[in-house]
């Protein structure tokens, strides 16, 4: 679930249905999986009067409801923010996260910090150290019953980078919603068992230039496999993309 339905939200799942559908479900089915709380509460099909296009594809049959109703109609095991509204996570509506999910998944985007829809220690503590939380922007490492949890950081900081540097790099008339999408599977492939072991789901940022450069490589790979590349492979691809990249050392 959504809570916040502007474009850059409906964006999110416009990608997220792409790569539901690669699992085997249909679009329908996918967008049926997705769903978004407004201002004016549930995004539903008795709201279409008063909706935008980019809402009318995830706008479900559903009595109309409030955040806080929604969460107890329909379940979610994920709550992403989109809002730009600091603290429109509440207590109550994480705890009822907490009591619908054994580990819920509290995904606070919005940012700067002081925009963020709750903190990494609300998040953890109204949980039972339950969460597992990503924020837009960094927060410090909380400690919840004696175990140190560490916050993954949900930025575009690690993707944008390598997706222009594969795009660059293979001469790409367009990016591919399958770039983003692969872009997306080699950041998850990033996480490695140590963080996991600290409920982080994201690599750390240290790792930023490695992560960049793997991004880069399955990029091009797809512009070079698709015919969207306007200059040939040859050789080692990695080796090659690494070759290209700016050295920021002076």
């Amino acid at each position: 679930m959504f809570l916040g339905a502007g474009s850059a939200a409906t964006g999110i799942a416009d990608l997220m249905v792409e790569a539901l559908a690669a699992t085997g479900l249909s679009k329908q089915q996918a967008r049926e999986r997705l769903w978004f709380v407004d201002i004016n509460g549930l995004v539903v099909k008795d709201r279409c009067d008063e909706l935008l296009p980019h809402n009318m594809p995830y706008a479900h049959p559903h009595p109309r409801a409030d955040f806080l109703e929604a969460l107890d109609s329909v379940r979610p095991h994920v709550l992403i923010g989109a809002t730009g509204a600091a603290g429109s996570f509440t207590r109550a509506a994480i705890e009822k996260m907490a009591e619908i999910n054994d580990r819920p998944a509290i995904f606070a985007l919005s940012n700067p910090t002081s925009k963020a829809e709750c903190t990494a220690a609300e998040a953890y503590r109204w949980t039972n150290g339950r969460a597992i939380f990503a924020s837009g922007s960094p927060f410090d490492p909380v400690k919840v019953n004696g175990k140190e949890l560490k916050p993954g950081q949900g930025n575009n900081s690690y993707i944008f980078p390598g997706i222009g540097l594969g795009a660059i790099f293979s001469h790409a008339r367009v990016v591919t919603d399958e770039m983003f999408l692969a872009a997306a599977r080699t950041l998850a492939d990033a996480v490695s068992e140590a963080d996991i072991a600290t409920v982080t789901v994201y690599p750390p940022l240290k790792e930023l230039r490695e992560v960049s450069m793997a991004i880069a490589a399955a990029v091009a790979e797809i512009a070079f496999e698709s015919g969207l590349a306007k200059k040939h492979s040859s050789g080692d691809l990695t080796a090659s993309i690494r070759r290209c990249m700016y050295d920021p050392r002076y």
